[in-house]
């Protein structure tokens, strides 16, 4: 028998899409070449021409099933935020959503969409569509009637429309990727200060992870800034993601946030892009967001 018959020979027992078996057939020709042969006065010579052509032909087959194994064994992606953070507390939702919104790819059409309506479809608060470069058509807005109308800015606001918190598309994408450098920008946008316990970076932190199109990098920020709020609180999982609450100002502000995707599904109360708020007593406000082609009808 010569070296690619013994190599054969040792093949021929594994089965090769087995890793079972792959590392039990290691195991034995490694127990193989561990053994010494006893000597043999008589055979001295053949018996060390033989285990030496042995040996060398279980080194070869020992490697050829070492690199079987290593090809059989299927490559592990890596851990996801969701894989490491449990969704036992808002602050894990929170940080997943940050993680999720950091591999968000940059979406592409011609408008911004928004469209506020309730779970039930009896109520309506306002759809919008904004170009890149600010023009913007609304339907069912504050004072602009029924149908869909041309205004005159295309501007989003990060809080009351009577402070300095109007922002273009330009502004959104360099508001700052670091989130205390965030919470620190959207709260000196704000007019007068905070009162009581109430938060003033809030809202704007929010409305930058529900409506506006911000950059992947400054929503995750924005997530990241929400998850060290000490009032934040999971109420449980429900339709469509995680359900939140926060305390802000004696008023509870709660959210519905998937965190596979970052998107915040639906809100009670959230600034919107005309410098209003938007709240509802009696449920939440279903969103819609995201780039379109469609045009506004």
């Amino acid at each position: 028998m010569n070296d690619l018959e013994l190599i054969k020979h040792l093949r021929s027992e594994v089965a090769e899409t087995n890793p079972d078996a792959l590392t039990g057939a290691r195991g034995r020709l490694l127990a193989v070449m561990a053994r010494t042969a006893a000597p043999r006065r008589s055979r001295r010579p053949l018996t060390v021409r033989v285990t030496g052509l042995a040996a060398t032909a279980v080194a070869a087959a020992v490697a050829v099933v070492i690199a079987m194994g290593q090809a059989a064994a299927p490559a592990k992606p890596p851990p996801s935020a969701g894989d490491v953070l449990p969704m036992t507390s808002a602050r894990n939702i929170l940080l997943v959503a940050a993680a999720s919104a950091e591999r968000a790819p940059q979406g592409s059409g011609t408008y911004w969409h928004i469209k506020r309506e309730s779970e039930d479809g009896r109520h309506f608060w306002g759809e919008s569509w904004t170009t890149r470069d600010g023009q913007r058509w609304s339907r069912g807005m504050l004072g602009s009637g029924p149908g869909v109308v041309k205004e005159p800015s295309g501007a989003f606001w990060l809080g009351p429309a009577d402070g300095d918190t109007k922002v273009s598309m330009e502004d959104l994408e360099e508001l700052p990727t670091d989130p205390a450098a965030l919470r620190q920008k959207v709260a000196e946008m704000q007019t007068g200060g905070p009162i009581g316990d109430y938060d003033i970076a809030f809202l704007p932190l929010l409305s930058l992870i529900a409506e506006l199109p911000a950059p992947a990098d400054v929503r995750s920020a924005a997530f990241r800034a929400l998850a060290e709020l000490p009032g934040v609180q999971r109420l449980g999982t429900v339709e469509g993601g995680e359900e939140l609450m926060v305390i802000n100002g004696g008023r509870e502000v709660r959210l519905v946030v998937d965190p596979a995707t970052s998107r915040v599904i639906r809100t009670n109360r959230l600034p919107t892009a005309d410098g209003g708020v938007a709240g509802s007593k009696d449920g939440l406000i279903k969103l819609t967001t995201g780039w379109t082609d469609q045009l506004p009808r």
